[in-house]
């Protein structure tokens, strides 16, 4: 006899935290400072502006942020593991997938990235007498809507 878990029934009308990655924009399923900085990580990096990261942009982004160089093996493995086709690279949807895996971190990289955009930031906050909540705001392209 085996010792096997029930398989869980989802709740009517709950998505999957996987489905939530793709759902549409107007969704508040996701933060949206989550899906603004991956969305201006993503556009900062694709340098020839086809949409997706290639193996360069994308080994561009991991240098940036980590320190550790990405070679073509590490990005092919990448790409097998969220379903993209390596020849295209990723998606922003793709790398909305990377940034909501375990050991993620869309914030520090954010600030590896735009580390500026938070200084100034906090330094208008600052002369506004407003205290620092620790919460970033961020629209399209990258643009600090905090205050």
């Amino acid at each position: 006899m085996t010792n096997s878990k029930p398989k869980e029934e989802p709740i009517v009308g709950q998505v999957s935290p996987a489905a939530a990655l793709f759902q549409n924009d107007d969704d508040n399923s996701l933060a949206e400072g989550f899906r603004d900085k991956v969305a201006s990580l993503h556009s900062h990096f694709d340098r020839d502006k086809d949409g997706f990261l290639n193996h360069s942009e994308l080994r561009g982004l991991q240098i940036v942020t980590s320190g550790n160089d990405m070679n073509q093996g590490l990005y092919l493995m990448v790409c097998k593991s969220i379903g993209c086709d390596p020849h295209q690279g990723l998606s922003v949807d793709a790398l909305k997938l990377v940034y909501a895996s375990d050991g993620a971190d869309i914030e520090d990289d954010y600030l590896k990235v735009f580390p500026k955009k938070e200084l100034k930031k906090r330094e208008e906050e600052k002369s506004n007498g407003g205290e620092d909540d620790g919460v970033l705001e961020v629209g399209e392209d990258g643009v600090d809507i905090s205050t």
